[in-house]
């Protein structure tokens, strides 16, 4: 379905983009991103994934808002205590009525996977979700004023292979901010059908300035092995 006016005019300035236009903004209309954890870069990721026009998010995180989670994205003082997905849904709803946003159902099946835990052990079990259900799916690591973006669509080599321990600073706003804005951007352009680069990749930001590496499946890794599912 054709985009409405009202979608012409809030997306106007990305829809020029080159290799997106009205085909790939009708694609993230259609797209059902699950979001997941309670990272630092979540806040920042869902309201990016809002922003592009992302049809429905679904917002998987059953923790309380604490103190540190306001960052000016998403959350407010209010908050504190409440479940974070509710509080973020309601959040997205209100900034655009163009976009759904809601805790996951039963039988309600992402397109995507951004994935924001607060631990590797989290990030790796829904990474590895991901990759068995043939879903294309994005993982925010925040570290101190920056972190890496692991970049992983269907038949990539996974989170597992590409990984690599950081520094283990603190995070900060600025890093989560980085980070989360990142990671979206890249889940944005797998699901639009704009990538210029359709094979996985890691992209580590330190002091300011991106690195990125293709990824390379390790030896004797079950991602080379395995067949994922048909999305």
């Amino acid at each position: 379905m054709a985009l409405t006016d009202a979608e012409v005019a809030r997306y106007a300035r990305q829809l020029i983009l080159p290799g997106l236009g009205e085909a790939g903004q009708e694609r993230l209309r259609a797209a059902r991103v699950r979001v997941v954890g309670g990272g630092p870069a979540t806040g920042p990721a869902i309201a990016y994934l809002a922003e592009a026009g992302i049809g429905t998010l679904l917002i998987d995180d059953p923790d309380p808002v604490g103190a540190g989670d306001g960052v000016g994205f998403l959350y407010h003082s209010t908050d504190i205590g409440r479940p974070r997905g509710v509080a973020a849904a309601e959040a997205v709803r209100a900034a655009t009525g163009l976009v759904q946003a809601e805790l996951p159902r039963p039988g309600a099946r992402p397109t995507g996977v951004l994935v924001s835990a607060g631990s590797p052990e989290v990030s790796r079990a829904v990474a590895d979700e991901a990759r068995l259900l043939g879903l294309p799916h994005v993982v925010a690591e925040v570290d101190g004023q920056g972190g890496a973006v692991t970049v992983v669509p269907p038949g990539a080599p996974c989170y597992a292979c590409a990984v690599r321990p950081g520094i283990g600073a603190d995070p900060t706003p600025a890093g989560a901010a980085t980070v989360g804005a990142l990671a979206a951007l890249e889940l944005v352009l797998l699901l639009a059908g704009a990538a210029s680069e359709p094979g996985g990749r890691r992209i580590e930001v330190f002091r300011g300035a991106p690195l990125t590496r293709a990824s390379v499946r390790q030896p004797g890794c079950a991602c080379g092995a395995s067949k994922a599912s048909p999305p």
